[in-house]
């Protein structure tokens, strides 16, 4: 079983359809009518930072752009949607959502990073 996923986490050509359905879902929830449940302080600046944490690892894994690259097409897609909605009456375009999705992608990023980091501290250290 562990090879199996091993095996299915390591295939770039899986992410790339769970990229896509991803963006279609997503875009499909960021333009529909909302009902967010208001006894949770920021559940929707909560939700655009594990969306976008989320697109972020599916790119990751689907493509082998630069991490710059990968990180300015996620955060152009957030701020796409944010003027889109903007435009739709029953939903609300805002700076705050895009930071929020910026935060998102910049968690994820930082994350990958942490395994080089470790491995050049133990050089040095050596």
């Amino acid at each position: 079983m562990r090879k199996i996923i091993l095996k299915l986490w390591r295939n770039p050509l899986h992410f790339i359809a769970y990229l896509i359905i991803a963006i279609v879902v997503c875009s499909y929830l960021f333009f529909s009518p909302q009902n967010l449940p208001q006894d949770i302080p920021n559940s929707d600046k909560i939700g655009h930072i594990i969306v976008f944490f989320t697109l972020s690892l599916l790119l990751f894994k689907a493509t082998n752009w630069r991490r710059s690259i990968q990180m300015l097409a996620l955060l152009g897609y957030g701020i796409l949607v944010e003027c889109i909605q903007h435009f739709i009456p029953y939903r609300s375009g805002g700076i705050d959502d895009v930071v929020a999705d910026a935060a998102g992608i910049v968690l994820f990023y930082f994350l990958t990073l942490i395994p080089a980091i470790r491995k050049k501290m133990s050089n040095n250290i050596a």
